[in-house]
């Protein structure tokens, strides 16, 4: 018997999830880490730089909108692990664009005197944006397989996930 490829359906989409899982826990970990390893804050968070990170995940979140979904469509004669590569790819593009305001907020918080509070509010807003873009959702599975199948070879990638 030989291990499962990235061609077989299930286990790709089950092996995605628990790197989208890995990826999306993991500004979880680095706050609990934050909290006992950073600076007090020596002020409040002012509103503005509270401004600031969010513009920074909005920013993450547009970029990885609108370079994060572009994929080369599907040649004929690429078979599903074709799809299932770009589709991944693609993933941690999306993930890459949404998180650096959060890597921004780890660096913030020994920079600027607010300790912790400025990563508080950048995680409170870019981990949703990061779920919205990495987790497999029907909309976001929808999004790449419309990309891939633009040159007319079906990507079959609705069917790894589930999203028929």
């Amino acid at each position: 018997m030989t291990a499962p490829t990235p061609a077989d359906g299930a286990s790709f989409a089950r092996a995605h999830r628990i790197l989208a899982v890995a990826l999306l826990s993991a500004p979880l970990y680095i706050l609990v880490a934050l909290w006992f390893a950073a600076p007090e804050a020596e002020e409040d968070l002012p509103t503005w730089a509270a401004g600031v990170a969010i513009a920074a995940v909005v920013l993450g979140f547009l970029l990885a909108q609108s370079v994060g979904y572009r994929v080369a469509p599907l040649a004929f004669g690429d078979d599903r692990s074709v799809a299932t590569g770009r589709y991944q790819q693609s993933m941690l593009v999306r993930f890459v664009l949404t998180e650096v305001p959060v890597i921004l907020g780890v660096a913030a918080t020994f920079v600027l005197p607010y300790g912790v509070w400025t990563y508080v509010v950048v995680l409170a807003v870019g981990l949703p944006s990061m779920v919205l873009h990495v987790w497999p959702t029907r909309r976001v599975v929808e999004k790449v397989a419309v990309r891939l199948e633009s040159g007319g070879v079906p990507s079959g990638l609705r069917e790894v996930f589930g999203h028929r």
